[in-house]
């Protein structure tokens, strides 16, 4: 029996493996089934008995060729990426693909630039540390350096280099300097943007210097007085390093205002102005004169304030002598609400760069009245409408809000502009005195009152013409949504596309459950 199945075994095995090359054959010999005669591009449907054979179909020196070049290409094209790398580093040429061009210079920056006959050194007094705004300042500095080789610059450490601290008189760090033929310039961080730098590269090169004439002898805030509380000998290191001019002026012994005098300075004067003196005033404003004007309240001569207001007469506004107290904890110091905060300014040039930053106006009172119509007035710093003024003098003890308090929100710095001719006349009232002395600015103070003084003058020599650059729009803009174009973002974020990844998935899914 054994022997019988063993027999049958065998013959099943080899009808089996005769059978199906048989079969095979017979398939491979269907037309259909063939390459045509004529197109010998096609390929059978079924492989060949020798196909899929391991082992290369090339041969060995092909191969190796095929390698090489490989090799080729590459080491080529590296060679040309690292060449174009190279010649793009010493090339200026860029291209600014910003929206509203921020990393481009407007045509008058780079004529400023270009129009240097000798190197402006430019050295950045940084104090290390993030947030200083060195990297944004010295990215622009290179611009213009880009624009003129006579653009040279260098940095330095504002806590280590002393030298230059005391040779150009800095007061706060992360300040930029810009000396060029023996004038200076300073760039505290608002000022440092397009605007800044090529107003000073402007007026560096007018060779133009003003002259400041600051009223003395009638009990005047003087520039000389080094007291580190009430003294004005920062402002003298402001004017000086900012490429003014000052000379003192005996106002009571004044005829006539110097014609050489682009500005004049009167700062809390404690005795009467003689009449001469008031006529010699209103004659060099009606010819386009510029005046700062400080007084504060309280005077110990009423009669003075008088004189001050009779200045102002032909402009419509005056002092009120009343005194000032705040007092909203947002708009004065922490610590005594005679001192006035101002953060939000009015619209000037003068405010530019100050915006959102804080200044003090300490034992301030509040200018009142209303400007003439030919005359252009605008409110630079106001109090809140919560403050009150105080007209006749109290103890420190006794400031609170009485019966007869005037109710605020009161003006304390304003600034008046009026055709004269083919002048202007240009006026900057201050309610205090104590806005510029020594410990509101610095070292004693890094706040706004800096740049508010320094812009003062400014304004008022009209240096607020030398350029007009275009503002440019942030680089973060802000994205107006409606309330409907919210539901739709929140409905495509949050239902629509995890919906479409899910049904893509079943979908997936059922196309191998069913077709596997």
């Amino acid at each position: 029996m054994g022997v019988v199945l063993d027999v049958c075994r065998r013959v099943v095995q080899r009808d089996r493996a005769n059978r199906f090359p048989r079969l095979r054959q017979r398939v491979q010999s269907i037309s259909i089934l063939q390459p045509r005669p004529a197109d010998a591009a096609r390929r059978r449907l079924l492989r060949q008995p020798d196909a899929g054979r391991p082992g290369s179909r090339h041969p060995a020196a092909q191969v190796q060729t095929m390698t090489r070049l490989s090799i080729v290409v590459a080491v080529v094209v590296l060679a040309l990426l690292v060449g174009a790398n190279v010649a793009a580093s010493r090339s200026m040429p860029a291209i600014d693909v910003t929206r509203d061009g921020l990393n481009t210079l407007t045509p008058q920056s780079v004529g400023a630039a270009k129009s240097l006959q000798s190197d402006a050194q430019v050295i950045g007094l940084f104090r290390p540390g993030t947030g200083n705004g060195q990297a944004e300042t010295e990215a622009l500095i290179a611009l213009y350096a880009a624009q003129s080789p006579h653009v040279v610059y260098r940095r330095e450490n504002f806590d280590t280099d002393r030298s230059d601290v005391k040779l150009y008189a800095i007061k706060q760090p992360n300040t930029v300097v810009i000396e060029y033929r023996g004038k200076t310039e300073q760039l505290t961080p608002p000022a440092q943007d397009e605007a800044g730098f090529t107003a000073a590269l402007l007026k560096l090169q007018s060779g133009r210097v003003p002259l400041v004439c600051w009223a003395v002898g009638d009990g005047e805030r003087g520039l000389k007085d080094v007291d580190q509380g009430a003294g004005y000998s920062s402002v003298a290191d402001i004017l000086t390093h900012d490429s003014f001019a000052t000379r003192d002026l005996v106002l009571a012994q004044a005829t006539s205002i110097p014609g050489d005098c682009d500005q004049l300075a009167i700062v809390d004067p404690t005795s009467v102005l003689p009449t001469p003196s008031l006529k010699a005033i209103d004659d060099y404003l009606a010819a386009g004169g510029k005046l700062l004007l400080a007084a504060e309240p309280w005077a110990k001569d009423p009669k003075s304030m008088d004189s001050l207001n009779a200045a102002l007469k032909p402009y419509g506004l005056a002092f009120s002598g009343a005194l000032v107290i705040e007092t909203d904890p947002a708009h004065r110091s922490s610590s005594d609400p005679t001192i006035v905060a101002v953060s939000g300014y009015g619209r000037s040039p003068i405010t530019d760069e100050i915006q959102g930053r804080v200044s003090f106006f300490p034992l301030t009172t509040a200018i009142t009245g209303a400007p003439g119509p030919a005359v252009i007035a605008t409110p630079i710093a106001t109090t809140s409408a919560t403050s009150y003024a105080i007209a006749q003098p109290r103890s420190v003890q006794d400031l609170g809000r009485k019966a007869g308090d005037a109710s605020g929100p009161f003006t304390v710095m304003e600034t008046l502009e009026q055709a004269a001719g083919a002048k202007r006349t240009r006026i900057v009232l201050l309610g205090t005195g104590g806005f510029a002395e020594n410990r509101t600015l610095p070292p004693s103070n890094s706040d706004a009152n800096l740049d508010l003084v320094l812009a003062s003058f400014q304004w008022l020599a009209e240096q607020d013409s030398l350029v007009s650059t275009p503002s440019k729009q942030g680089r973060a803009l802000p994205l107006a949504l409606s309330q409907q174009d919210q539901s739709i973002l929140i409905f495509i974020t949050s239902v629509l596309m995890p919906g479409l990844m899910v049904f893509g998935g079943v979908v997936t899914w059922w196309r191998r459950r069913v077709f596997s």
